[in-house]
């Protein structure tokens, strides 16, 4: 539950057009000393992740904010610590009906990812089913005409996931992507979003009650779904987020997820970190969605990721701790896909963010050590 609070406010799910300001009108990425690093490159295999063939690196979020996209494309194209980044495939942004011809429309998304694709950068997709507000409407209206639905001010109009209409409908989009992406050069890795936005958590967990939802039918679904993700044999990663709900949370749900990603090759992750799990992985307690254990369990076996709970405290006077200190324990936990969240980039390169002037050679050098490990984009 806590690895998604605090993106029911941050995330919109209207993806506005993405443009770049004329070049005359872009400010320069400050140099520092970046332009002089010696980088193992991410998109080769490197000894020093724990899974050398499979991705690795940073990659900042992209999240359907046209103006914070254009703020990172300014700040990042060129920068050689950024691996790429991480794009939103939108259900009914894309999939215009199996009446439609052609039926998936994926120019939006292609526009927005080929200046990152230019400049030599991966770029990694994540799938939203459902989005993050309650005015999120994601599932796109030909499902909502074939399956029961609830609506809640966290996740807005939510389909029943395990009902056979959606399955099917969401499995043809899944695949359809993997069909899509599959083999572009470009393109790292695949996070297909579950339950609410990218992860498995039950959108409208309590509503959802309402319509049948016990543990035990979501765990039934998601297994499936990993089960499908296995039979698409995609040429790319594979990826899911792994998370708990209930009070006190489902543990054995995270780790059962885990478990089957694990066995299928499909890399696991959390969108959870925060410097809380430092401290409990040292003293043996759970960290967020048991992701500690997990990462302990399966390090070596596949790709692991992480992704903070919020934007970080540069200053160390918050929950989440400072990037100096997360991206260490990340690697520590043999880490090798960080996804960073747009405002932790500005305060290490973006001059007009507040934390930049005492924050911004610290953030820079944290970046630049973990790239040493986990490769780098030479641009």
């Amino acid at each position: 539950m806590r690895a998604i609070l605090p993106k029911l406010i941050a995330v919109s799910i209207t993806i506005l057009a993405f443009g770049l300001h004329p070049a005359s009108q872009i400010q320069a990425a400050p140099k520092d000393k970046k332009e002089n690093l010696d980088l193992p490159k991410c998109t080769d295999p490197l000894s020093t992740v724990a899974v050398p063939n499979a991705p690795h690196g940073m990659f900042a979020i992209m999240f359907p904010d046209a103006r914070k996209q254009q703020k990172e494309a300014e700040l990042l194209l060129h920068n050689p610590v950024v691996c790429g980044a991480n794009f939103y495939l939108v259900w009914n942004q894309v999939d215009r009906g199996p009446n439609a011809n052609p039926r998936f429309d994926w120019s939006e998304v292609d526009e927005r990812m080929k200046p990152w694709i230019k400049a030599g950068k991966q770029v990694n997709l994540v799938t939203w089913a459902t989005g993050y507000s309650g005015r999120a409407r994601v599932t796109p209206d030909f499902v909502f005409s074939k399956v029961d639905s609830v609506e809640c001010e966290n996740a807005g109009r939510v389909p029943i996931f395990w009902q056979k209409d959606f399955m099917r409908h969401y499995q043809e989009f899944m695949a359809a992507a993997v069909e899509k992406y599959g083999n572009n050069p470009s393109v790292g890795y695949i996070r297909f979003g579950l339950g609410i936005g990218g992860e498995t958590y039950p959108a409208c967990m309590y509503k959802l009650k309402e319509k049948g939802f016990t543990p035990g039918i979501w765990r039934k679904y998601i297994l499936e779904m990993l089960d499908f993700e296995k039979s698409l044999n995609s040429p790319k990663q594979i990826m899911v987020g792994i998370n708990t709900f209930g009070r006190p949370p489902d543990l054995e749900f995270a780790n059962a997820v885990a478990e089957r990603a694990a066995q299928h090759g499909i890399a696991i992750g959390s969108q959870g970190l925060s410097m809380e799990d430092a401290r409990n992985d040292e003293s043996g307690s759970p960290c967020a969605a048991n992701w500690c254990r997990n990462f302990h369990r399966y390090q070596g076996k596949v790709a692991l990721e992480l992704q903070s709970i919020k934007a970080s405290n540069p200053g160390r006077d918050g929950p989440v701790g400072s990037m100096v200190d997360l991206i260490p324990f990340a690697l520590k936990m043999k880490t090798q896909i960080l996804e960073i969240y747009p405002v932790d980039w500005f305060v290490a390169y973006d001059p007009e963010n507040p934390e930049y002037a005492q924050h911004h050679e610290e953030y820079q050098k944290a970046y630049e050590a973990a790239a040493k490990v986990l490769g780098g984009s030479g641009k």
